[in-house]
């Protein structure tokens, strides 16, 4: 752990979440982490910690390591019972990614698997060591009305409320990032997210996902032949994953920081594309999160930048948002102020598959759509000043 962590005033309780939580400790961490277990601890604040940061499976892991010293044997029954059924809800989806991916594969679509249990697998060469909740596939943009078909014919159901028709899927792919699928009712449960770019009106054109695409390269995943990202665009998509869910959520930052401690990767090539890409902010930002927590290994150019002032980490909570503030929190990560104002204009005008789902007007009318979308936008705002819905999510993240 970095003296920042000590500089923050984090409890004893807190302190073992960020050091236990980490995959791999070095013989340094470990002399840290038992010096850290023969104090006086509230295991259920640890516990709960763990859980809620998605890291009780290292957690669990690394005190098994330790001979669980110090722990009560109820906490130990109770992190090896949750660490068990995490391994058997993630074998699972690797069953669900595996046919996924032989499926695309056979119908000639190139697919990626993001983050999930392909990271957990190439990252920590374990993939019940990652809490992973649902599956993220990435096409090119150009395959999404092919991967709809294809995974509609296998009996994926849309998880959206509002089902796309087919001659909405053009629209859908220019205008947002991902769409939710779940599996046919026989199978288990879970969600699967098809991407087709990595940071949602980042950009209006395709440069970044195609740098992306043409760095990617061939791997086996359970014996089935995809595509995966190269070492530099991994560090940067994990950077971007990070900013979109606001830097919360330990898991994120610790893949972060095993992606760094390995440094299987060209520093000099990540900074180029960050910056050509606009993702150098995100990149800084979630860089100086991990080594002010975990205290990852950075080079000078990253490890001399402090973490901004508005941005609450470990164990503080990122307070919920509506959307005008969600996209005014992302305008931070632009260094220009042209840049700003262009991501704001995308936010603002640029129609979404809600505005068409909201009215539905003739082909010769659909410049109404960009200020249908500004009514859309404050009547959100309005009921966000009123309070947050239940259950809001992210759309104005990366």
């Amino acid at each position: 752990m970095n003296g920042d962590v000590e500089d923050r005033q984090v409890s004893s309780e807190q302190r073992c979440v960020l050091l236990l939580g980490q995959a791999n400790l070095a013989s340094e961490d470990q002399e840290k982490a038992c010096r850290l277990l023969a104090e006086p601890l509230a295991w259920q604040l640890i516990t709960r910690s763990a859980y809620e940061e998605g890291v009780y499976p290292a957690v669990a892991r690394n005190l098994r390591r330790l001979g669980w010293r110090h722990v009560p044997e109820v906490t130990r029954n109770e992190l090896e019972a949750a660490e068990r059924l995490n391994a058997a809800r993630n074998a699972l989806l690797v069953r669900g990614l595996g046919r996924v991916l032989e499926r695309f594969d056979r119908a000639g679509i190139p697919v990626m698997p993001l983050k999930g249990v392909a990271l957990a697998d190439s990252l920590y060469g374990d993939v019940g060591l990652r809490v992973c909740s649902d599956l993220d596939i990435l096409v090119p943009r150009s395959a999404v009305p092919h991967a709809f078909e294809l995974l509609q014919a296998d009996g994926y159901e849309q998880a959206d409320r509002s089902q796309v028709k087919p001659s909405d899927i053009n629209f859908l792919a220019r205008s947002a990032m991902e769409f939710g699928f779940t599996p046919p009712a026989s199978a288990f449960p879970y969600l699967l997210e098809l991407h087709w770019d990595i940071a949602w009106r980042w950009r209006g054109d395709a440069a970044m996902a195609d740098d992306l695409w043409g760095a990617a390269r061939r791997r086996q995943f359970w014996g089935i032949e995809a595509w995966t990202l190269s070492p530099e665009w991994e560090l940067l998509y994990l950077a971007v994953h990070a900013a979109r869910h606001r830097w919360q959520g330990l898991k994120w930052l610790v893949d972060i920081h095993e992606v760094c401690t390995r440094a299987k990767f060209d520093w000099d090539t990540v900074t180029d594309k960050a910056r050509r890409f606009g993702l150098d902010r995100a990149l800084a930002i979630s860089l100086s999160a991990c080594q002010a927590l975990l205290g990852t290994p950075l080079p000078p150019t990253y490890s001399e930048r402090p973490v901004p002032s508005w941005l609450p980490l470990f164990p503080a909570s990122a307070p919920q948002m509506g959307e005008w503030r969600e996209a005014l929190l992302v305008r931070r990560l632009f260094r220009r102020r042209l840049d700003r104002l262009r991501y704001l204009a995308r936010i603002a005008l640029r129609p979404t598959l809600g505005e068409l789902e909201f009215l539905r007007l003739p082909a010769g009318l659909g410049a109404l759509y960009y200020p249908l979308r500004l009514v859309r936008l404050s009547i959100a705002t309005a009921c966000a000043v009123s309070g947050p819905a239940a259950g809001h999510r992210n759309c104005l993240g990366l």
